[in-house]
């Protein structure tokens, strides 16, 4: 038996409330690992063991959601009959390049997952540019993608000068 969704991208409107919300709730830790990473850079803040957990907080993080976005894709390649198996193969590398942001050092880690991030975001373009994401998610991924990459940017910026001072 196979299954075949009736609509496997969904209308092309609005996004539902409640997934726009949880995806702009999703940025809570990156807005704020780059808050406290940048405060402890220009000495706004004196807490000695901020930086290096505000650091491994937010690679952890971003590499759980880069692992999530690779299963979203995994998801949907389930759910259509027409996926390949380069959909399949292709939506292990977020975990995989997550996992390895993990083991680097944190400066590095987060340089690799704002790649990452970028990559993904590009490669769910092309699928909402070929109908296989709908619209809204795409639109929503895009919003997402911008401030998680700044907020990562932001932060290797702010470690990379603790670091050097």
């Amino acid at each position: 038996m196979t299954f075949e969704p009736a609509d496997p991208v969904g209308p092309d409107h609005r996004s539902p409330r409640f997934s726009r919300e949880l995806g702009y709730a999703g940025l809570i830790p990156f807005i704020a690992g780059a808050v406290c990473l940048t405060a402890a850079a220009f000495r706004f803040v004196e807490a000695k063991d901020l930086p290096a957990f505000a650091a491994m907080a937010l690679v952890v993080y971003g590499a759980v959601i880069l692992s999530f976005l690779g299963g979203v894709r995994w998801g949907i390649a389930v759910a259509t009959a027409r996926a390949d198996a380069r959909v399949f193969v292709w939506s292990v590398a977020p975990s995989l390049g997550g996992w390895c942001a993990a083991l680097l050092p944190p400066s590095w880690g987060l340089l690799v997952l704002a790649c990452g991030f970028l990559l993904q975001g590009g490669w769910d373009l092309y699928a909402g540019e070929s109908g296989t994401l709908p619209q809204w998610y795409v639109t929503l991924r895009r919003r997402l993608t911008v401030i998680v990459v700044a907020s990562l940017l932001v932060s290797a910026a702010s470690l990379l000068i603790l670091l050097r001072f």
